[in-house]
């Protein structure tokens, strides 16, 4: 494991490349990104994923493999799929990004498992009531928290993963001390992205709320000694150990018509860029100026940064 991971101890994402494989999903998350494109998404074919997963031995730079879509354990075919990646004796990690539902069921994790799963990363937004609330199915919470249980009977690396939203922005210290003393390795907390030009749904937090959390968070996370990475933040906003801003991201593989959904957040927008040694800071969206402005007395041009992040496309893996 410990060659798959940075000095903090969470997971090289640089090293990764993910494959959307199929957009059914048994939830109805209100942070879904994939809510207005899914429609118009094919499953992965045997042939394309075997195509895709060769192209990637030859790249030589990826030896993490993340298997998702809108909800990877409800594809019928996913014990084969990590069976075929397994197979080529290339990749060291094999990761499934989930909610944990059908994790609830032992025999599928067993089965996940001895296929070569040896990574989860799964989703928890808040203790019950606010996490049934960000996926509307009751039941929800108990299930993901059973997945996580039954997860961690085995030697594999467990990620959780929380989208911050104003839905469950007062309750995330409260979740960061129940994740940090159960089964999670490392702890994430996800920006919101609206893909939009707008917060339509009003659940964008402002840097301000979500800087106030900051000491709380390390109160919080600090005595696990596990590491807490906050993803899609200005990289100038960093709160200290044990929590860090990374801006690594896999290569994503997934189809052209996400991408045109995602270019609509116009990420990356701040007052200090032509200061700011970061080329891969994604500063702030569209949405956000709209709502909360520049923010420019509380951005700050960074000085020295590893411009070695990886956010890429994947579109000359993915040509049809």
């Amino acid at each position: 494991m410990n060659g798959m991971l940075k000095q903090n101890g969470s997971i090289d994402l640089s090293r990764y490349a993910v494959i959307p494989i199929w957009y059914h999903c048994n939830s109805n998350c209100t942070i879904c990104m994939l809510s207005n494109v899914k429609q118009k998404m094919n499953t992965v074919t045997p042939e394309q994923f075997r195509t895709l997963l060769y192209r990637l031995v030859q790249d030589g730079r990826y030896d993490g493999i993340i298997l998702s879509g809108a909800e990877i354990t409800t594809f019928p075919h996913l014990e084969a799929y990590v069976k075929e990646i397994a197979s080529l004796g290339w990749f060291k990690k094999i990761q499934i990004q989930t909610n944990g539902r059908r994790l609830a069921d032992p025999l599928l994790v067993r089965k996940l498992v001895d296929a070569g799963v040896n990574e989860f990363f799964i989703s928890l937004h808040g203790l019950e009531q606010v996490h049934e609330a960000i996926t509307r199915v009751p039941g929800s919470f108990r299930e993901t928290i059973a997945g996580f249980m039954n997860v961690s009977e085995y030697p594999v690396n467990i990620i959780s993963n929380t989208v911050m939203t104003r839905a469950n922005y007062h309750g995330i210290i409260s979740l960061l001390q129940f994740l940090a003393s159960g089964p999670p390795h490392e702890l994430n907390i996800w920006n919101y992205f609206p893909m939009g030009e707008h917060d339509s749904r009003d659940l964008i937090v402002s840097l301000t709320d979500v800087m106030t959390l900051f000491p709380a968070m390390i109160t919080a996370v600090g005595p696990s000694g596990k590491p807490l990475v906050l993803k899609g933040f200005p990289e100038c906003i960093a709160p200290g150990a044990p929590c860090y801003i990374d801006s690594n991201f896999p290569l994503n593989l997934i189809q052209d018509e996400f991408w045109y959904e995602f270019g609509k957040n116009g990420f990356a927008s701040c007052c200090h860029r032509e200061q700011c040694s970061s080329q891969l800071c994604w500063a702030l969206s569209r949405a956000y100026i709209r709502k909360f402005g520049v923010e420019e007395s509380i951005l700050s041009p960074v000085q020295e940064v590893n411009n070695d992040a990886n956010f890429t496309t994947g579109r000359i893996y993915c040509s049809r």
